[in-house]
């Protein structure tokens, strides 16, 4: 029997939606510090986004490896390429 892993290893995270609420209040930032900001957290939501892909699909081949001990069989659910990987 395989260990089961933690709920926090498995875990995926969400960000908040913006919500853009407005203070009435007006700050002056530098037009290239702002854009750099942007740059950064749209880098940081792509981060989090490749993330958690890449935990949902070893969420998957953990599922996968733990029938393929208990069963001794691939199960449908559980796709296969002949031992190819991707680069």
């Amino acid at each position: 029997m395989l260990p089961t892993p933690s709920a926090e290893t498995t875990k995926t995270e969400r960000l908040p939606t913006l919500t853009g609420k407005k203070s009435g209040e007006l700050i002056l930032i530098d037009k290239g510090e702002y854009g750099e900001q942007l740059d950064l957290l749209a880098e940081a939501i792509g981060a989090v986004a490749r993330l958690n892909n890449r935990q949902g699909a070893r969420n998957a081949y953990d599922r996968c490896v733990k029938a393929i001990f208990e069963t001794g069989k691939v199960p449908a659910a559980c796709p296969t390429d002949g031992g190819a990987r991707s680069p």
